[in-house]
């Protein structure tokens, strides 16, 4: 998904690394160190927030377009299959990652974020801080989700919770699956013994 040297219009969606889902509002020049450079102008509505990207170094700074819906396919099926979560990292060592995957802005690198802590927090829950990431990168999914798509958000997150539910069961029922066979065996194993048990103090 690497976008060398492209151009972007005015009003064109796209999507900038932490800020997630803006629109290019167009392009202003500004002096820098005496030369005149031009910047993109992005919007960010629900943050009420602008900021200007070097147009230049737009590729570099991590601006792209919306996925296609075949990129979001692949995100989805991702969510729906994605391995159990590693082992617990050191605090920092786990910041350092996220930080650097929310930098990349690469939608499978955010999802892996979402889906990592969805997990965790089914089963011990979660910090503030990993919280506040979570919420952050499922808003970015649902978005983006729902511009590539042309549907509704409430859609878009419909779709990425039936994703992330199938992954967490798909995950889950592993054990499920060696819960229910220890079960099986431990009865077995007992029913044999009550049986042999009975017969023997009946002879």
């Amino acid at each position: 998904m690497e976008n060398i040297n492209e151009v972007f219009e005015a009003g064109e969606k796209v999507i900038y690394p932490q800020f997630g889902l803006g629109t290019i509002s167009g392009v202003t020049q500004k002096q820098v160190n005496g030369t005149s450079l031009s910047f993109y102008r992005l919007e960010f509505p629900l943050k009420q927030m602008e900021i200007l990207v070097p147009v230049k170094r737009a590729s570099e700074n991590g601006l792209r377009r919306v996925m296609s819906s075949k990129e979001v396919e692949e995100v989805l099926k991702f969510l729906s299959s994605a391995p159990p979560p590693p082992k617990p990292q050191q605090w920092h060592r786990w910041r350092k990652k996220t930080l650097e995957q929310l930098k990349s802005g690469h939608p499978l690198e955010i999802a892996k974020i979402y889906c990592h802590l969805n997990s965790l927090e089914g089963k011990k829950g979660l910090s503030f801080t990993e919280r506040k990431i979570l919420l952050q990168v499922e808003r970015m999914l649902i978005s983006e989700i729902a511009v590539a798509k042309e549907i509704t958000e409430e859609k878009a997150e419909s779709y990425l919770a039936k994703c992330a539910s199938n992954g967490k069961s798909k995950n889950d029922g592993g054990n499920g699956v060696e819960n229910g066979k220890a079960a099986a065996n431990s009865s077995g194993k007992g029913k044999a013994n009550g049986g042999g048990n009975g017969r023997s103090n009946g002879g």
